[in-house]
C-alpha cells in the first residue's frame, strides 16, 4: 500500500500548529494567575482557622439573612462583555440576598454597582486580563462568617478557574453554606473535573447546616453530569426542578445547576436573556422546619 506523504506532512503540520497555539495560550495565562482574594464592603478582617481550614471573620456582622425567605441567583456573567450585563445584574441586586457570579470581571462599573447597593462581595481571582481580575464572585447582603477559595487550571490550556465556599448567618441561628462553582472545561477524561469537584465536596461534607451548591458545571458530557449526581447523593443534596427550564445547553446538555440541602424551594425560575452566553437561575428558599 503506497505511503501518502502529503497526508503525513499535513498531520505533522497541524499537530505542530496545535501545540504552538496551545503553548501560547498556556504562556499567556501562566503570567496572569493571581493567588489572592479581593473583599469588598466588609470592614472586619478574616483570619485563617486551622481547624476549619477556612478564613473566618474576626467580628461577625450583626445582620443575618432571613431564614424564611432567601432570594438567590446564579449566573455566568461572561465577563460583562455584553452591553446589558450590568443592567441585568442591577435588577438582580434589587431583589437578591445572594448572587453567585461566574466569570465576573472586576471592572469599575461592576464594583460601583455593588457599592451603590451596599452589598458585600468576595472575588476569588483566577487570572488578570489586562488591568482587570477575573473569577467567581459571591455578592451578599451580609458578610460571610467564613470562606474558602479554590483555584484550578484547565489540564490542557492551563486556563485558570476558581471556586468559592462562603458561610452566612441566618436569623434562626443556623449557618448557610454557599458554594459558587465554575468547572474546568477542556479535559478529555473525568480526572480533572472529578478532582475539582471533590475539593469542594470535602468542605461541604463537614457542614451540618443548610447548603447551596451552584454555578457553571460545564456538564456538556453525560459522564460529567452522572459524576455530579453521584456526589450530590453522598451529601443528600437535591436537584432543583424548574417549571420552565431555560438554562443554557451545549450539545443538548445543561451547563448550569443548583443543588440544595436543608432548604425548601419556594420558587425556581430561569430567564432567557441576551446579556450573557448563559441564562441566570433564580431561587426563593427557606429553611426546612
Amino acid at each position: 500500500m503506497p505511503v501518502c506523504y502529503d497526508k503525513i506532512i499535513i498531520i505533522i503540520f497541524c499537530d505542530a500548529m496545535f501545540k504552538s497555539i496551545l503553548n501560547k495560550i498556556r504562556h499567556k495565562y501562566s503570567h496572569f494567575k493571581v493567588n489572592h482574594v479581593n473583599i469588598y464592603g466588609i470592614k472586619s478582617p478574616y483570619h485563617f482557622d486551622r481547624q476549619r481550614e477556612q478564613y473566618c471573620i474576626n467580628e461577625p456582622d450583626a445582620h443575618t439573612l432571613d431564614h424564611t425567605e432567601i432570594v438567590l441567583y446564579s449566573w455566568n456573567i461572561y465577563k460583562q462583555k455584553l452591553n446589558a450585563a450590568i443592567d441585568e445584574l442591577s435588577y438582580m441586586l434589587n431583589k437578591a440576598d445572594i448572587v453567585m457570579l461566574q466569570e465576573a470581571r472586576e471592572s469599575e462599573t461592576l464594583m460601583s454597582l455593588i457599592s451603590s447597593h451596599t452589598f458585600k462581595a468576595i472575588h476569588v481571582v483566577a487570572f488578570k486580563d489586562g488591568h482587570y481580575a477575573n473569577g467567581v464572585m459571591t455578592i451578599s447582603k451580609t458578610a460571610p462568617i467564613c470562606y474558602s477559595a479554590q483555584k484550578y487550571s484547565e489540564p490542557w490550556i492551563r486556563f485558570p478557574k476558581s471556586g468559592l465556599i462562603a458561610t452566612y448567618p441566618l436569623s434562626n441561628g443556623q449557618h448557610l453554606m454557599v458554594a459558587n462553582f465554575h468547572a474546568v472545561n477542556f479535559s478529555l477524561g473525568l480526572k480533572d473535573f472529578m478532582q475539582q469537584l471533590r475539593t469542594i465536596f470535602d468542605i461541604l461534607q463537614q457542614h451540618t447546616g443548610p447548603i447551596v451548591l451552584g454555578g457553571d458545571f460545564n456538564t456538556w458530557r453525560k459522564s460529567r453530569y452522572l459524576y455530579v449526581k453521584r456526589l450530590i447523593r453522598e451529601l443528600n443534596l437535591k436537584e432543583i426542578q424548574y417549571p420552565i427550564d431555560q438554562r443554557t445547553k451545549v450539545m443538548g446538555k445543561v451547563l448550569d445547576h443548583i443543588f440544595v440541602r436543608g432548604l425548601h424551594v419556594k420558587e425556581a425560575k430561569t430567564y432567557n436573556i441576551s446579556a450573557s452566553d448563559h441564562n441566570p437561575i433564580r431561587l426563593k428558599l427557606s429553611c426546612e422546619e
